[in-house]
């Protein structure tokens, strides 16, 4: 990928959660996954990224891609299909990404409100500068009491900063409706009662909404209005 493709990219997204899970070698080497893409090729038609060491040199290398260009990385976290190995999803296994300093200044988002490992991920937000936290797909795709403690999860660690709403919506129009429509509602529901249990004054709230709502995704994707 060159710099002028690069240049109409917003950030990258990884599901390697999908393949061997989260739990990333950081040390794979680059004979070590070109032997395994000849596996591979050799075994797979049409192919199937069956290999866990391609998977992981693919995912570092797409991280040193997104850091080089200042783009950011959403990474599939939490909860997916039949074809998810759940608790390989957990965010945690991401410790030895987050500590590696490589990709210390790597703009790292977990989508799906890492459910249901939401505290997990509101922890690593509030522990690594580069963390980022996105609560789309569990709206609306839980119960109301779930989506109320998945956002209220994220928020009880992670700066306010660092938490986004996104639709996650797919193939229907009306995920993109009750997506939105939903939040609205939860993200209501969680800052009232933040208010209530005296974590946030009102205006404090309201600032809060706007940035879950806009301004943290407008500063993170560096979206120019």
């Amino acid at each position: 990928m060159n710099v002028t493709v690069a240049g109409e990219i917003v950030g990258l997204k990884s599901i390697a959660a999908y393949y061997f899970g989260l739990d990333i070698n950081t040390n794979v080497t680059k004979m070590e996954a070109e032997e395994a893409l000849q596996q591979v090729l050799s075994v797979w038609k049409p192919v199937l990224v069956a290999n866990k060491n391609l998977v992981d040199y693919i995912f570092l290398i797409s991280l040193e891609f997104a850091q080089s260009h200042d783009l950011p990385m959403q990474i599939h976290t939490g909860f997916g299909d039949r074809g998810l190995n759940l608790r390989m999803s957990n965010p945690l296994y991401l410790h030895n990404i987050l500590e590696d300093k490589r990709f210390a200044k790597c703009r790292i988002v977990l989508l799906h409100t890492s459910y249901p490992f939401s505290k997990e991920a509101s922890y690593l937000a509030s522990l690594y500068s580069q963390v980022y936290l996105d609560f789309g797909l569990a709206i609306p795709k839980l119960s109301v009491h779930g989506m109320v403690s998945a956002v209220k999860d994220h928020l009880e660690q992670a700066p306010l900063n660092k938490v986004m709403f996104s639709t996650d919506a797919y193939a229907f129009p009306e995920l993109f409706y009750l997506g939105a429509k939903n939040s609205r509602k939860v993200v209501f529901t969680v800052l009232r009662d933040s208010c209530i249990d005296g974590d946030l004054t009102v205006s404090e709230a309201v600032e809060a909404a706007k940035d879950l709502f806009a301004r943290n995704s407008i500063n993170f994707y560096k979206i120019i209005s």
